[in-house]
């Protein structure tokens, strides 16, 4: 069954709880970035794998976990998303500048606004997208709840398929109807590093999504494929792809509490029940709205 999607709005002034930090791998390295204002301070976490340092930058709590990624390719630099709010945005141009090195590319994975809500702050940046994305997301882009992300709006088209950055070979791809109507995935198959965004929540409740069906089959594609070891998130820490399995068998239980479900209270109360470790019960309140019973 197909279930639409709309998280535009709902996503605004979302709580969503740390505790991910258990899920950091061997070789994980977090560091405070720097506070803005009253917003607490996200986290960095770096790591290196065959001549790439790769860091990740989580939000905080308030504004949902949600990450963006530095990656240092060669003397230049690939960057994904830009994080919900100007405060952690700037937070995210710190981490870009601490590396002295040019941004070769950017771009937005998807059409939800906590990914592209900083893209103004990132004002040096031209974000790309795919045609679909920036289509799905112009609606809201230019309704006032977020500054206009201008550069993501005339910018230039991603190009799907392998090229290469400072010398190293990224492949981008694109998934269709899982959660989201589409997300853009880059995966660096020299350092065996997948950056899946918002098809993998790492140990937070995961929204509703698109087609969870069609959302688990692209996770089981992404399981049997043998090009990375390492993933990079939409929302948490990096993890190992052991993480695509936990992902597949939520989804599983999620769908099914979700078709016997008489209210949204009680597939909430389903998820709740079988994974109390989770963080993130906010996400859970997306049942509702969600909700075509």
């Amino acid at each position: 069954m197909t279930h639409a999607l709309n998280r535009r709005q709902l996503i605004k002034g979302a709580a969503l709880t740390a505790g991910a930090i258990a899920l950091i791998r061997g070789g994980l390295t977090p560091t405070p970035a720097a506070a803005q204002g009253e917003m607490p301070a996200g986290t960095v976490v770096s790591f290196a794998k065959a001549g790439v340092t790769f860091h990740t930058y989580v939000s905080p709590a308030q504004t949902v976990n949600v990450t963006s990624h530095v990656i240092e390719l060669g003397d230049q630099l690939l960057v994904v998303d830009a994080t919900m709010l100007p405060p952690t945005a700037a937070e995210v141009a710190a981490l870009i500048a601490s590396t002295g090195k040019p941004v070769h590319t950017a771009y937005v994975s998807h059409e939800h606004p906590d990914h592209w809500g900083g893209v103004s702050t990132l004002a040096d940046l031209a974000f790309r997208t795919l045609p679909g994305i920036r289509e799905g997301l112009r609606a809201e882009a230019t309704r006032g709840d977020f500054p206009t992300p201008t550069s993501l709006l005339t910018g230039t088209d991603l190009e799907l398929g392998t090229t290469e950055i400072g010398g190293v070979a990224v492949e981008f791809r694109a998934y269709d109807n899982a959660e989201a109507p589409q997300t853009i995935v880059a995966v660096l198959p020299e350092q065996k590093v997948a950056v899946v965004q918002d098809l993998v929540y790492n140990g937070v409740y995961f929204a509703p999504g698109v087609d969870r069906q069609n959302w688990i089959a692209t996770l089981k594609t992404l399981r049997d494929d043998p090009s990375f070891e390492t993933l990079l998130v939409g929302h948490g820490l990096p993890t190992s792809r052991g993480e695509l399995d936990t992902a597949i068998a939520y989804l599983e239980v999620f769908d099914a509490a979700w078709n016997a479900g008489d209210t949204p209270d009680a597939v909430k109360q389903v998820m709740m029940d079988a994974y109390p470790g989770y963080d993130g019960a906010f996400l859970l309140s997306l049942i509702e709205p969600y909700w075509d019973k």
